[in-house]
């Protein structure tokens, strides 16, 4: 109960195994070595359901350590068993239909990285009024896309920038390669199998590969994207009713009508029109902001607020669609939330819509990093 362990299968064999110990809250006895034991409460309620606990064994020996009883106090305990309890209660009153399906993609970002663990995302879900469903083909981890381990993600900051260029681009292509292969072998076959009817997306990474997730999660499955909130360090929605912030996409320069274009994405961030690449520096241009307030990480408090940027984004993409059927390549210059790259991928579509050139800041200027997308033909 307290650690969240699985107490019903063996690490080591994989056989099912009864693997928890009943703990007592208050000792079974009032003698002094019984952990709690001079608590007032009534001998023979003491093997009541009230006052027990299902915990492994290494969390059962250190509740009831000697030099811990200062900690694991009975009020404490009462306390974590109540909140356990009101947790089951409410993951055992939603239906089937509530059931989903979680994806993580945990990377590092510029050399930092977050907690993003299993519990976490549970804790973010359930919040949510869903459950997760974790399939015994996924280890009970949900769908683990795992970046952690691919060398070369710091590597840039130092280098120039042709090198700095060249050394992104080198990740990203080992990078795409793990999250092509996760969704194609362990996600892409429970939606094939209708197992999975809902995914919940979770992702701290680099901004281009969460775009490249996003745009691999299409729209045959219902997806919940969430949000890393800086401010309270959690993923959990915030379910306080609040201003929801809206966006506009708008015209901010005129160009030759040519096959390629640019956006820019002003929502957790400002890119100066300086800070457009020369090269790109004569194209049309198009620039997606918030309406009303400023940009700032923190932009994205509530889900609403996501769901009107990514209706933005998809207005723009049917916009360009409709106005400027030439087009064939939009490049991209994000300072948006780790949501909101996620959602950029999934409101494009690679059979209608222009290929999406990434760029990122690396070693002072903006560069394109990841192509998303085939260019039309």
């Amino acid at each position: 109960m307290l650690c969240n362990a699985y107490l019903l299968e063996g690490a080591m064999t994989g056989r099912t195994l009864p693997l928890g110990e009943v703990a007592h809250i208050v000792g079974q006895s009032t003698d002094p070595r019984s952990p709690r034991g001079g608590d007032l409460l009534e001998k023979a309620l003491r093997d009541e359901a009230d006052n027990l606990m299902l915990l492994c064994a290494q969390q059962h020996m250190e509740i009831d350590a000697k030099a811990a009883l200062d900690v694991f106090t009975v009020e404490w305990l009462r306390r974590v068993k109540q909140e356990h309890e009101d947790r089951v209660r409410h993951l055992t009153a939603l239906g089937p239909e509530r059931a989903t399906t979680v994806v993580r993609m945990v990377g590092s970002v510029h050399g930092n990285a977050v907690e993003l663990s299993r519990q976490t995302a549970a804790d973010a879900v359930t919040a949510g009024r869903r459950f997760p469903l974790y399939l015994e083909s996924y280890s009970r981890h949900g769908v683990e896309i795992d970046l952690r381990h691919i060398p070369g993600e710091q590597a840039a900051a130092a280098w120039d920038a042709e090198s700095a260029a060249e050394a992104s681009r080198h990740y990203y292509r080992q990078a795409t390669k793990v999250i092509d292969d996760v969704v194609r072998n362990r996600l892409r076959p429970g939606i094939e199998r209708e197992s999975v009817q809902h995914l919940s997306v979770f992702g701290f990474a680099r901004l281009p590969l969460l775009v490249y997730l996003g745009s691999l999660l299409d729209d045959t499955v219902p997806t919940q994207i969430y949000q890393r909130h800086r401010h309270e360090q959690s993923w959990v929605w915030s379910t306080e009713s609040g201003p929801v912030t809206e966006f506009a996409a708008h015209p901010v320069q005129a160009g030759p009508d040519r096959d390629e274009a640019v956006v820019v994405m002003n929502i957790s961030g400002m890119i100066a029109p300086s800070e457009v690449p020369r090269d790109l520096s004569a194209l049309r241009r198009y620039e997606v902001s918030p309406v009303g307030t400023q940009a700032g990480p923190d932009i994205l408090r509530c889900r609403a607020s996501l769901q009107q940027m990514e209706e933005t984004l998809r207005t723009l993409l049917a916009r360009l669609e409709r106005e400027a059927k030439s087009l064939r390549r939009l490049h991209v210059l994000p300072a948006i939330p780790l949501s909101a790259a996620i959602a950029l991928g999934r409101a494009h579509h690679p059979q209608v819509h222009p290929q999406l050139v990434i760029y990122e800041r690396l070693a002072g200027s903006y560069m394109p990093t990841l192509e998303v997308g085939q260019v039309p033909g």
